[in-house]
């Protein structure tokens, strides 16, 4: 039997607009109410059903699992309770799928100050965790969401300024691609999360959008929500290794963040790396790149041509090689640049402090970089 009572933590000022069409609180309770009993899947590419699902989770304190197409459907005949299950992205391997509470997912939602006047974009697959995160915001904080499943980034940056976003989180990608358009929508807060966060695209947003505040979400679908940073700087203050805030602690080991929690300590998989009073993030250890025997990190020559002042987004990553096994290849975004082979130069200059293995052999220089279904930046798939 159905609780038709609203979830205490829905806010009847809630608005979804996608498709065209605006969606109530009343017309997510209405589908609710339509739920087979027991647990339930949905995806993100049906917004309203997959609010819905949400709230009838909720009501029936049974599982939801939130299908993102990596995995096939679970079995969940032996799931017990109101919880949510989660697959990771499969960005750097195989996806796996994630077990957490609803209400410990509930309990790291950040609801800013006048919530119900919020207009967020969703920049994020609903399903995975950035994503849920963005859409349980608006839900609890009585906002709005503007949503458009399955379009492309440009797409997104365009629907950003039509419907006057005022609260968006995003990859850094994705900002890089707003800050290459014209748009400036009226935003009252500015969110990355996802990928590493570099100083220049920091102080670019900055510039576009002054006074606006930034924060830095680090979280995983594995540990959840684990800091924010909200000081205009990259990764972190290196006094958290020793004194961190939010009740988990940290520490390096192999040049990987760990972090200790549920009694034990577990690793992150970021690679990080402290200079000064900062802890910098430094790409993914399974993203590290044979070449010919030398174990390369991709993300040091990556940072170096962003670094460059034509540069709007660079991703460096490994190719096959018949005689090395892996090469390095940069894709390039720098739209001053076309029509001229100098930029070679300025790239080659870029990267020549680091070891012959870690400078990119292949450069392309591209229009835009594709982003995947999370708006994380991956190369471009090479023509048959």
């Amino acid at each position: 039997m159905h609780d038709n009572a609203a979830p205490p933590w829905f806010h009847p000022a809630f608005r979804l607009i996608t498709g065209g069409r605006e969606w109530t609180w009343a017309d997510i309770m209405a589908r609710a109410a339509t739920l087979p009993s027991g647990a339930l899947c949905a995806h993100g590419h049906d917004l309203v059903h997959l609010a819905a699902s949400l709230v009838g989770a909720w009501r029936q304190a049974v599982p939801l699992a939130l299908l993102r197409g990596g995995l096939p459907p679970p079995d969940l005949g032996d799931v017990r309770g109101r919880v949510l299950l989660l697959e990771t992205s499969g960005t750097t391997g195989t996806p796996k799928r994630i077990i957490r509470p609803f209400d410990a997912i509930l309990g790291g939602i950040d609801i800013p100050r006048g919530g119900n006047a919020a207009r967020w974009l969703l920049a994020y697959d609903a399903c995975g965790f950035a994503g849920l995160q963005v859409l349980l915001t608006a839900m609890a904080g009585g906002g709005t969401l503007l949503a458009a499943p399955d379009t492309e980034a440009a797409a997104l940056v365009r629907l950003a300024a039509q419907e006057q976003a005022t609260h968006i989180s995003a990859t850094p990608s994705f900002w890089r691609l707003l800050l290459l358009s014209s748009t400036t929508p009226p935003l009252a807060r500015i969110t990355l999360g996802g990928e590493a966060v570099d100083q220049p695209l920091l102080d670019a947003l900055a510039a576009r959008f002054p006074g606006v505040p930034i924060r830095c979400i680090y979280a995983s679908t594995e540990l959840g929500r684990l800091f924010s940073v909200a000081d205009g700087r990259e990764g972190f203050p290196a006094s958290w290794l020793s004194n961190s805030p939010g009740g988990y602690s940290f520490r390096i080991e192999n040049d990987t963040l760990h972090v200790l929690r549920d009694g034990r300590w577990q690793d992150t998989g970021d690679l990080v790396e402290v200079i000064g009073d900062r802890v910098l993030f430094r790409g993914r250890n399974d993203m590290v790149v044979n070449v010919g025997g030398s174990k390369v990190n991709p993300v040091l020559a990556e940072r170096r041509i962003l670094r460059l002042p034509a540069v709007i987004n660079a991703l460096v990553y490994g190719i096959p090689n018949p005689i090395t096994g892996a090469i390095l290849a940069a894709d390039i975004v720098a739209p001053t640049w076309t029509g001229t082979d100098t930029w070679r130069v300025l790239v080659a200059q870029a990267v020549a402090d680091l070891p012959t293995p870690a400078r990119p052999r292949r450069l392309r220089l591209l229009e835009t970089l594709p982003l995947s279904a999370g708006g994380k930046k991956r190369p471009l798939a090479e023509e048959a």
